[in-house]
């Protein structure tokens, strides 16, 4: 973007935002209407600090109401277990949510399936969407919230078999002072801070997040290294209202790895450490992100009950990706000849979501409303260059060389900027029928213009738009008070908007349509242990596949549909054993495609991609006197596929951890011990293509002590 785009998207920005505000004068006759009042019975949230469970999310409904009266399955990964664990990674977070599986992301970013269908672009953070392709760091994450099932009724594209909302760490009344270092196996080395203070009369809040890391691993030649900083101030401009800041910003920079190829239907037998790149990969195979942004978010709660809250928030990224790809694996003569490749990204943009909340009694009913409009615009650009076969190594023996370079010069195959607007409209109703009844009804329209400039030769320019309703109802019939029975179906649907892949008639394919049914229970087994089953079926229509006919063009005629069963636990079994758990049962299909894999065979009646019939985690805490504890998990995957082509499979495993911690007044430590039993497994894949197997860590110590002042 040039410095007159950039001025031009700034003064838009800051005329959408000035003039959404100001929608604020045109609310008084709606704020002095008298409404009636409601009493909602809300279950209390044990001590956020220590609990491993959430009573209430506001991913689900956008408001702060119980998971027992949401009619959608929600797992929440709480600060307690972040902690427990030493997690540092979205990918350690979401290891104790079932469902998920994880892709190697391309080297460069957080990418997982979540019932068996990717959710690249379906990260959000405090509800508003943050889709750009990076690895997140957890320094100022106070919990991760995954909404299971098409949500696009209040969110929009994409969603189809969940979103990943990450709670931000906001400034609280009794501020936190802390300081952590993390110190592991294999170079790791990792400092955060969480500091803040409060103004003595509580009209300012503040809190400061970050973390320092440079670190290797298990991999050869690997390398992280990782700036993160998260300012906040919450005001407390009246009674009524206040206004939080946020800024955050992030560098990370790492080797750029995919693991490793596959031989004979399965990931290559090499040691684990074994990479497949330069012998120089700081320097020439690298992925470098730089992220910046800034939230704003207004409430106000007016004398009639009416709450207003506003939030915006802006960002831009850059990725600078230096990498190699496999280009071709000779079984016979058991090489493998890589290519070179560096690509760049650039991306602004900012989303606006007004909404107006309010409790109201229409009869006998109860009512708890929500209006919404969303605007938003997104500018991405992309540049790729190439050099195919720039190496050949032994397979099994790879002796790595430095790589020849790019010549300068050489014109980009993919040079593009994609511009996004969308504005949306929602309303969604949380209705009491009766004590025992009740209803969640809402529906979203969304009008999304995306075009294309082609800046290479090909000229290829593209441009859609479309007008979408996504609906949503559930229904939820509680007998007692610890039981909750439900049922739901909602729809969601995915354009090309968020693809840097595009065929000639691109703009001619209707989005993506999710549509999914679900029943399940949520039961409180104790005073702080909950239990939620569920039971689904999604089917994905108009998934785009390559015209037969003519690769330039694709074709709107895949479908994919996932039934499963969900099992998961969290909270505490007696006030001295803790809990999360979680278990699902995935029976994936690609019930129609027309397009053949390389092999000959169709797609249709194959496994979807990353997509394992079963899978499992568990993790338990056990306190002891004194403040120490002791503490188990495991992660369990069965067998499945790197990609939906079904030709090569990576085994299933069982991974076992084991830790110990302590937590005392002015001082905590957890020491954890992961992959006890050594074992070698592949934990992620691409998803897209057969030859990007990522292993799994082996047997790793890792220690997190935090100083409280």
């Amino acid at each position: 973007m040039d410095l007159n785009q950039n001025r031009t998207m700034k003064k838009k920005t800051l005329s959408t935002l000035i003039s959404l505000i100001g929608t604020l004068g045109a609310l008084p006759a709606l704020a002095d209407t008298e409404l009636a009042t409601v009493h909602v019975e809300a279950s209390q949230d044990a001590d956020p600090a220590t609990s491993y469970r959430r009573a209430s999310s506001t991913s689900a409904t956008k408001l702060a109401v119980p998971l027992k009266d949401v009619p959608q399955t929600v797992n929440v990964v709480p600060a307690a277990v972040l902690k427990d664990q030493n997690a540092s990674s979205l990918q350690d977070a979401l290891g104790n949510v079932p469902g998920v599986s994880f892709s190697v992301g391309d080297g460069q970013r957080d990418q997982v399936s979540i019932r068996g269908f990717s959710a690249i672009n379906d990260q959000y953070v405090d509800g508003v969407r943050d889709d750009a392709l990076y690895f997140r760091d957890l320094s100022n994450i106070e919990r991760v919230e995954v909404l299971k099932g098409p949500s696009s009724v209040l969110y929009g594209r994409g969603s189809s078999g969940g979103l990943i909302n990450r709670i931000t760490k906001k400034p609280l009344a009794e501020p936190v002072r802390e300081i952590a270092v993390t110190l592991g196996q294999d170079d790791k080395q990792r400092m955060s801070i969480d500091v803040g203070a409060n103004s003595d009369d509580d009209f300012a809040r503040f809190r400061l997040t970050g973390a320092l890391e440079d670190s290797g691993n298990f991999r050869q030649q690997y390398f992280l290294e990782r700036q993160a900083v998260a300012p906040s101030v919450q005001l407390k401009l009246s009674p009524d209202t206040t206004l939080l800041l946020q800024a955050d910003y992030l560098k990370d920079k790492r080797l750029a790895d995919q693991g490793v190829p596959a031989f004979q239907g399965k990931p290559v037998d090499v040691p684990i450490d074994t990479y497949y790149g330069s012998a120089n990969g700081r320097d020439q195979a690298y992925v470098e992100s730089e992220v910046t942004s800034f939230t704003g978010t207004l409430d106000h709660r007016f004398a009639s009950g009416l709450k207003l809250h506003n939030v915006f928030r802006t960002y831009d990224y850059s990725l600078d990706r230096n990498y190699t790809t496999i280009n071709n694996v000779n079984e016979t003569a058991r090489t493998v000849t890589i290519d070179r490749a560096k690509r760049l990204r650039d991306e602004n943009g900012y989303y606006n979501q007004l909404e107006l909340s309010h409790d109201v009694s229409l009869g006998e009913t109860e009512h708890t409303v929500l209006y919404g409009l969303e605007v938003g615009q997104q500018h991405k650009t992309e540049q790729l260059w190439s050099r195919k076969k720039v190496a050949t190594y032994d397979l099994f023996d790879p002796q790595l060389v430095v790589l020849p370079e790019i010549a300068a010069g050489t014109a980009p195959s993919n040079d593009n900027a994609t511009d996004i607007d969308i504005a949306a409209l929602y309303l969604q109703d949380l209705v009491t029928l009766t004590p025992q009844w009740k209803m969640l009804a809402g529906l979203r329209f969304d009008h999304l213009r995306q075009t294309r400039d082609d800046k290479t030769s090909a000229n290829l320019d593209l441009s859609r738009t479309d007008n979408t309703f996504s609906p949503r109802l559930g229904v939820v019939y509680q007998p007692t008070s610890v039981v909750s029975l439900y049922a739901s179906a909602s729809q969601s649907f995915q354009p090309i908007a968020d693809s840097f892949t595009f065929k000639q008639n691109s703009d001619q394919l209707k989005p993506e349509e999710t549509i999914n049914y679900e029943v399940g229970s949520k039961i409180d087994l104790f005073d702080n242990l909950a239990l939620t089953t569920s039971l689904f079926e999604m089917t994905r229509a108009n998934i785009q596949t390559a015209d037969p006919s003519d690769s330039n063009k694709a074709l709107s005629v895949g479908e994919q549909r996932v039934r499963g069963v969900e099992l998961s636990m969290a909270g505490a079994i007696t006030p001295l054993w803790d809990v999360i758990a979680g278990y699902a049962y995935l029976d994936g299909e690609i019930t129609h495609s027309t397009e053949k894999t390389k092999a000959g065979t169709p797609f249709q009646g194959n496994q979807p991609a990353l997509t394992p019939r079963h899978s499992a985690s568990l993790f338990v805490k056990r306190k002891l006197p004194g403040g120490f504890n002791v503490n188990a998990g495991l992660r369990y995957e069965g067998e499945r596929y790197a990609s939906a082509d079904n030709l090569v499979k990576l085994p299933g495993y069982t991974r076992f951890d084991l830790g110990t911690g302590y937590s005392g007044k002015s001082l905590e430590v957890n020491f954890t011990l992961k992959n006890v039993f050594d074992k070698k497994y592949y934990i992620a894949a691409h998803s897209g293509a057969n030859d990007y197997n990522l292993p799994g860590a082996p047997r790793t110590a890792e220690v997190t002590a935090r100083w409280k002042f």
